[in-house]
């Protein structure tokens, strides 16, 4: 025990100094205006930090960066500009010295945490930005990053908000606009129009949103309170989907190894399909025309209105079929219950099973 304490004492010094280099930070703002003939279609882009967007009462856009780094030349080398993007957009991107640094530290959520967490945590992602490959790291590097707010008109054309490593939030927007994250968290509110969420490995938060919704994300949850509109969208490798108080013509999921979970649900048509998971779905709207759901391993339990009228086929390996509408007549086929038919089967549900249940209920 003497000998792991002795061995403990110098990685216990080396991550004091550590929590010492990183309280060693300097700052430095920077704005830029994008010019008034990109309106229509535009980006801003940055590296590592946070990305705030939020609307403004005129019609221009507005971005200022806020930069960290751990001296003020690091700090200085740092620009603002805009640029031709991706096929050309004019996009507004925070620049790094990345001809001159390769890793860079952006402790960001973990800013806080204790010198223990500093030694044995941590984590890193390697990227492509502005024309180089680069890496950011939350223990190693220089300490180089940056937080953004973008003022832009509360309706926008065409716009995309990528911020590679960090935190992206967007709130009080409408029109054609995407979200785009490689491994940080995105939480949008009050926003409608074609409205697109991307994560390579963080959780998508939305609330209050309508038009057409879409998120995609890699490793992480797809959340979603308050929607109203023509269709919504999620697909996710190995997170949830929960999505409450639902107003859909259409509704689309699919997961690798996640749950599929919605409640106060009024669709007209819902897919869904889990590798692993179940599929929860609670609709007591009276539109309801199309219901298709796929399981790997996973339960299916649909909670429809008290007068719901269907026809319900399953096609299950070794799961049980339990339907409790009390008037439901069995669908029989080679002496064989494959489902279940209710009034004039105006839904139409097909359901496939590995393993797991299908049950079909009325709600409260």
């Amino acid at each position: 025990m003497r000998l792991r304490n002795s061995a403990l004492v110098p990685a216990l010094i080396l991550a004091l100094a550590a929590v010492s280099v990183a309280s060693a930070e300097t700052t430095r703002t920077v704005r830029v205006e994008l010019s008034a003939d990109a309106l229509g279609h535009f980006a801003v882009e940055n590296l590592a930090g946070t990305m705030r967007v939020v609307p403004a009462t005129g019609r221009t856009v507005v971005a200022v960066a806020t930069v960290h780094a751990e001296t003020e030349a690091l700090a200085s080398s740092v620009k603002f500009e805009q640029v031709a993007g991706k096929m050309g957009v004019p996009t507004l991107r925070v620049r790094y010295p990345l001809d001159e640094e390769s890793t860079l530290r952006y402790p960001g959520r973990r800013k806080e945490a204790g010198f223990l967490d500093s030694m044995f945590g941590g984590s890193s992602s390697n990227t492509e930005y502005d024309g180089h490959k680069v890496k950011i790291s939350e223990r190693s590097g220089v300490l180089l990053y940056a937080d953004v707010e973008v003022q832009v008109p509360r309706h926008l054309d065409n716009a995309v908000f990528r911020n590679l490593v960090g935190f992206l939030e967007g709130k009080g927007l409408e029109g054609k606009i995407l979200f785009d994250s490689g491994s940080g968290d995105i939480t949008i509110a009050s926003v409608k129009g074609e409205i697109k969420t991307d994560t390579g490995s963080g959780d998508v938060r939305a609330s209050d949103a309508g038009g057409s919704y879409s998120c995609d994300t890699g490793g992480g949850d797809c959340d979603l309170t308050g929607f109203s509109g023509v269709s919504v969208h999620c697909g996710v490798g190995s997170g949830n989907v929960t999505v409450r108080k639902v107003k859909a013509l259409r509704m689309d999921v699919d997961t690798g190894s996640g749950d599929v979970r919605v409640t106060e649900g009024d669709v007209e048509e819902f897919l869904a399909d889990t590798g692993s998971g179940s599929v929860h779905l609670e609709n007591q709207g009276s539109r309801l025309a199309r219901v298709k759901a796929g399981t790997g391993s996973g339960d299916v339990v649909l909670r429809l209105a008290p007068d719901a009228s269907f026809e319900a086929l399953a096609d299950r390996g070794s799961g049980d079929l339990t339907v409790l509408y009390k008037d439901a007549q069995p669908i029989v086929r080679h002496k064989e219950v494959i489902g279940y038919r209710r009034g004039d089967a105006r839904t139409k549900i097909d359901v496939d099973t590995g393993s797991g249940d299908l049950t079909i209920e009325p709600g409260v």
